[in-house]
């Protein structure tokens, strides 16, 4: 197709030269008293105004700079037309076009190369609209963890300050919580660890009694496989009391879990809370602490009918932690967050087959996509610059600009097409070489994940 453009440029260069060549011929036929009939016509015409003298394309964009602020300028007036479609509509427009004067600078033909480039400018499709795909090969869980362990340690936060005593139908948020508390951990492998810590559970809401509550932070039931009976017990130890010092509970559970390290676990940490932290701390920083720390835990942020105010800390500590807030409004949707991340379902001979299978397509769909749209960006740059072409010799048949005229500003022209060709060529590599990188990690990622799976049946 490039071939196709650049002969069909360089045929309309030659039209040019040619066409030029034979007009200067013509005219130095002319006999002497035509030449003077001519001249004298000429006087008699009033001259229209010459570019740099009016306000012709004042209001033209600058040409683009890049492909971003070409992405950016408005369509033209033109924009559908092809090269063969220099039809009467566009002649006439060009006719509006003043005469250049024959001692016109390179302002004057930068400020007529802007605006016939106004008329042609092309709409392009946005490449971000490809970048969005290049993340290929998704993991097998909702977190899009580095890797799936068999042994999980799943550790609950569970706020039971006084407003957990609030109901919701004719249980309080309390009741509903413990509930689903017992649905879930007996819903856990036989080889899962459960832990549960709770915060604010002594003293009262009121300010005498705020630090004896806001001290309180307690792990009921230390990392161990599920036992009903041992768990109830830790389920009635406590009743909603007072404040909600959640970053100390934060803190105490990096601690709870910092014997199992995140190259040979899966950890899981659920904070159920129904408000923001009271007791001065500052969770946001607990929970980045939590992050950084060698446990890797999968972070689930649980909003117990929260309103709108309380949510935005409670996504801001989620986000710190690298984790997801999930606001619940009943005790079914508590329960569904909290089977979310233990579910094991897949069978992971297959499942490597299926991702792999799944990350090739996805590349390769991907280098489709890049090559489609940059080829289309070229397209639409040589179509812009052939009707430039065009346009410059209509105007010379037309008498606003000489042939030479016509021929220097087609190379100013042409430099700015092809400088512009040149920034989509830049980013066509620059796409697929990160496509190929992308593609690389993935596969990587799913031996990685698929060995150390097998590894542990």
């Amino acid at each position: 197709m490039n071939k196709h453009y650049f002969k069909l440029a360089a045929f309309m260069f030659c039209f040019i030269v040619l066409t030029g060549c034979q007009q200067d011929k013509k005219e130095a036929k002319k006999p002497a008293k035509e030449e003077q009939t001519v001249k004298a016509e000429e006087k008699e015409t009033p001259k229209q105004p010459d570019v740099k003298d009016s306000e012709f394309g004042s209001d033209v964009p600058e040409l683009p700079a890049n492909l971003e602020e070409a992405l950016k300028y408005p369509a033209g007036k033109f924009s559908a037309k092809k090269a063969q479609d220099l039809d009467q509509e566009i002649k006439s427009e060009l006719s509006t076009v003043p005469n250049l004067p024959e001692n016109a600078d390179m302002e004057q033909y930068d400020k007529l190369i802007k605006y016939l480039y106004s008329l042609y400018k092309r709409d392009y499709n946005d490449p971000r609209e490809v970048l969005k795909a290049l993340q290929v090969g998704a993991m097998p869980a909702s977190q899009g963890a580095a890797g799936e362990k068999r042994v999980y340690n799943v550790e609950i936060i569970l706020d039971s300050s006084g407003s957990m005593a609030n109901k919701m139908g004719s249980k309080t948020r309390m009741e509903l919580a413990k509930e689903a508390i017992r649905k879930f951990a007996a819903s856990l492998p036989k080889e899962a660890n459960i832990s549960l810590r709770v915060y604010g559970h002594k003293g009262t809401g009121a300010e005498k009694d705020k630090q004896l509550s806001c001290d309180s932070n307690e792990l009921v039931y230390s990392p161990q496989s599920f036992n009903a009976s041992e768990l109830d017990t830790a389920l009635g130890k406590f009743k909603p009391a007072g404040w909600t010092p959640l970053a100390g509970a934060i803190k105490a559970a990096q601690n709870d879990l910092a014997a199992y390290k995140g190259k040979e676990n899966k950890n899981i940490i659920y904070v159920v809370s129904d408000g923001i932290e009271t007791c001065g701390g500052n969770p946001v920083t607990a929970a980045e602490s939590l992050k950084a720390s060698g446990i890797d835990p999968v972070v689930n942020i649980i909003g117990f009918d929260v309103n709108a105010k309380d949510a935005h800390q409670l996504q801001s500590i989620a986000k710190a932690a690298g984790g997801v807030y999930k606001n619940v409004q009943n005790q079914d949707q508590l329960q569904n967050e909290f089977q979310k991340s233990i579910q094991e379902s897949l069978d992971w001979i297959n499942w490597k087959s299926k991702e792999s299978l799944n990350a090739l397509t996805k590349s390769n769909n991907q280098m489709l996509d890049i090559y489609g749209l940059t080829n289309e960006w070229r397209a639409k740059i040589r179509q812009e610059q052939y009707l430039v072409q065009f346009s410059l010799v209509e105007l010379d048949l037309q008498g606003k600009i000489t042939n030479s005229q016509s021929y220097r500003i087609f190379e100013r022209a042409k430099v700015f097409f092809n400088k512009e060709i040149e920034l989509v060529d830049e980013l066509e590599k620059t796409l697929i070489q990160s496509t190929k990188q992308d593609l690389d990690t993935t596969l990587k990622q799913i031996d990685s994940i698929y060995g150390e799976n097998v590894s542990q049946n």
